[in-house]
Order: C-alpha cells, then structure tokens, then sequence
C-alpha cells in the first residue's frame, strides 16, 4: 500500500491546478493525482475539433506540467473512499494512504429520457479522448444535423460545423431563445442572427419528442409534429456533478447538486476537500446554489483549496461565484458576469441599467473598428454596487468581462466607474471621451437620479 501527502481525484483543469497551487504552497508535501484516463481533454476546447484543430489529439491536456513540477500521476481508477482509514481504493484493488484528499471528479453529461435517444448515431459531449474521436469522424461524415441544446456548447459547435462546407445544422432549444440562461434578449437575438446567416436552422420554444430510424438515426420530431432529417444527433443539454464515489463513502451531498463544501471548498469531512464540477456552486449575490460548471470557475475553487490545505492562510475564500462566461460566435464576442436584467428582475432586486454604445478605435475611421455594446446592471440608490454586465463586440471584449468581473467582486459602485482612470491607445481602445464601462456607468446614475 503506497502512501502520499496530498492525493487528488480528477485530472481536469480542477485536478490540476488544484495540484499546482498546492505545490507552491506546500513545497515538501509529495502530491500524487489519479485519473481514470491516459489522455485528459481541455474541456473548453472540445467545440472546436471538428475545423479549427486539426483531431481531437490537438485538445489534449499536456502532462509535462504535472512533471514539472514534481507532481507524481497516476492511472487508476477510484471506487472507494475509506474515510476511517483516510485511504482511496482503486478497481485494481490498489489502496493509497492520504493527508489530505481533494475530489476533483468533474461532470457527466446528461441524457434526456426521449425515444430513440439510444440509437446509433446519438451522441453528447463527453471528456474523453477516444469516444472524440469516434464524434468528430462521426460529424465530418454527417451531412444533416441536429444539435438538442441552444446553451454555450451547443451555439459553439453549431457555429464551428458550419464552417464545414455541405452540412445541414439545426439547433432545438425549448426556451425561447438561444443562450437564454446566460444573456438577455438583446444579446441573445444578435448571436440568433449570426448563426442563421451561416445557415443554422433554429428551433427555440420546441421540444424533441423523438429521435426516430431504423438502424439508426434518421429523423427527429419535434412537438409541433415537425420532423427533421438527421444522420447524427448531439446531445448538449448539460450535464451533472460526478458525485457518486463521494456519496458511497458518506460524504454529504446536496439534493440535485454537488458534493457540500464551505467557503474554503471543505466537504464535512475533514481533510476532505472538493473542487470544480463535482462540487457546490453557490451564486454570488443570493447564495442560492446554482448550476454552474465552467473551467474558470473550477480553477478559482481549486486555487482556494489548494491554498488551504493544511492551514487558513489564504482568506480569500470562496464567496461564491458570478458566472463569468465569454464566447465567440462567428467573430462576435459575448461576455457576462454576475446578474442580468432578467435575473435581477426575477430575485426583486431594486436595479437600474446602464448602456453604451462606441466604438473600439478613436478615430472610428481607423482599420479594424468595431462596435461595442456595454450593458451594466446596478444597485438602485445611494450605493449604486454593480451587480452584473454584459458585452458584444470585437473578440477582444473578452477581457473587458473580466474586467467586470473584478468589479463586482470588488464592490465597485456607479459612481465608482464614473470616476475610474484609464488607460486608452486609439489602435487599441474606444477613446477616452466615450469609454463604454464609463459611459454605461453614467447612463445608470443618470436614470438614478431621475427616478429619486
């Protein structure tokens, strides 16, 4: 039976950089991480194996990191927890002693209980390597498709197929727009709007009823009794935490959820922690537990454990998350943070929206100027917090979001990014006089003021 310091569960963008924080903290302790597969895929990636990367082996997660920086990897898969004896089983009958266990054990794809959601030709978005491989030599061959989910993944993969020449895409998508959850209206009818000039056929406010064919796939119906031919069917519905070794060993989940962990990403058991997927993620403003799975989220919880376990000595702990997410669809980039309009409205939150429009260069004439619209969410009344952003424009906007997101995090008011000192490069930003997180700003307080 071998024994390490730290042993961590996953070798995703959590299990690794869970690893990696941990070494820079705890120089001596020796680190082991497991993981079920040879290959690790980088999760974020995976839309675009199909043009854009040349096979699914250009999505790989190097391990050379891991090597470098004396972090022992190990091929095996966990199937039991010994809490009482602080040990992890593995199917080979191989256990590990540990200090300190951090889960890292990701997400499974969900499958929708429809008929026909078992014949060949039915796919989802799985993290593994080999079944990769077999979708995208699946999806090149394939001349009509049909994608069941209009959220991040599902957008990401329609917009990369259709820059394969002869492929028939049709996206079904049962709430009103595409991407509903993640950006309001206005946001969310551009992206529509791109992806039908690229030809992608839209079916929002539907629902599948049925994937029918003989041998294999052949058609989808939808409930409105339409049927839509289809040669390959992907599955993008989202998915749900890997929770089950943690739940066999006792260790509390919650309903519908992740593994329960608190603002320092500990489970109730101790030296137990968990990061990423497979664990709680709590919303920034209502605490209330949301279903967020993003790597970036993943990579802050792991950073926050890995910091933390042996001794509290990082007080940044884990206060939730904002849903920081950014995309590109077809040259449009979208970002959001924190609440929209729509979910401010929704949790009775007093707010008022600020907006802007500019453009990203100064002199607008200038090659490769675009233009940026900025919407802000904040707190109604005299402290004026900033609640939430969205932004599209140039594929640049996606560091603005983050931008945004440091702002929410940092409680920065309205009146706070009136006053903000910039940094502005005609080549490189709007111009200084219309700076959009300023002008935003300005429209709200000026709708403050109106209102009181």
């Amino acid at each position: 039976m071998a024994k390490t310091d730290i042993l961590i569960i996953g070798g995703g963008p959590a299990g690794v950089t869970c690893a990696l924080t941990a070494r820079k903290n705890y120089p001596d302790k020796e680190i082991v991480l497991v993981r079920d597969r040879e290959k690790s895929i980088i999760p974020c990636g995976i839309p675009y194996i199909f043009n854009r990367l040349n096979s699914a082996e250009d999505d790989i997660l190097p391990d050379k990191i891991l090597e470098d920086n004396d972090i022992k990897l190990l091929i095996q898969k966990a199937v039991e927890i010994l809490i009482d004896n602080k040990k992890v089983r593995f199917d080979n009958g191989e256990e590990i002693e540990y200090e300190k266990l951090v889960l890292a054990t990701g997400s499974e794809p969900v499958f929708i209980p429809i008929k026909g959601v078992d014949k060949k030709g039915v796919f989802v978005i799985k993290k593994d390597l080999n079944y990769l491989k077999e979708l995208r030599e699946a999806v090149l061959e394939a001349r009509n498709i049909v994608i069941i989910g209009g959220g991040f993944i599902g957008v990401e993969v329609a917009e990369e197929i259709s820059r394969i020449k002869g492929k028939n895409i049709s996206i079904v998508e049962r709430a009103s727009h595409c991407l509903e959850t993640n950006f309001d209206e206005e946001f969310t009818k551009v992206v529509e709007e791109k992806l039908k000039e690229k030809g992608v056929k839209l079916y929002t406010g539907k629902v599948v009823e049925e994937i029918e064919g003989r041998k294999k796939v052949e058609y989808v119906r939808l409930d409105t009794k339409e049927k839509l031919p289809c040669d390959l069917v992907l599955l993008s519905i989202g998915a749900r935490p890997n929770i089950q070794l943690a739940k066999t060993a006792g260790i509390k989940v919650v309903e519908r959820g992740g593994i329960w962990v608190d603002e320092y990403l500990r489970t109730n058991i101790g030296d137990i922690f968990a990061v990423g997927d497979c664990a709680q993620t709590k919303d920034f403003f209502t605490r209330k537990d949301v279903p967020i799975m993003l790597a970036s989220t993943a990579c802050h919880e792991a950073r926050i454990a890995g910091s933390n376990l042996y001794k509290i000595q990082n007080l940044k702990e884990n206060k939730g998350t904002l849903g920081a997410f950014s995309t590109s669809i077809l040259g449009l980039g979208l970002g959001a943070a924190g609440m929209t309009e729509k979910i401010a409205k929704k949790e009775k939150f007093d707010y008022v929206v600020g907006k802007a429009k500019v453009v990203n260069r100064h002199p607008g004439k200038l090659p490769g100027a675009e233009s940026i619209f900025i919407k802000l969410i904040f707190l109604a009344g005299s402290e004026g917090y900033l609640l939430g952003g969205e932004v599209m424009g140039p594929e640049s906007i996606g560091e603005t979001i983050n931008i945004i997101s440091l702002l929410i995090q940092q409680k920065m008011s309205a009146f706070d990014l009136q006053s903000l000192q910039i940094s502005t490069h005609p080549l490189l930003t709007a111009s200084p006089i219309s700076y959009p997180l300023i002008v935003a700003a300005q429209d709200a307080i000026k709708k403050m003021r109106d209102r009181f």
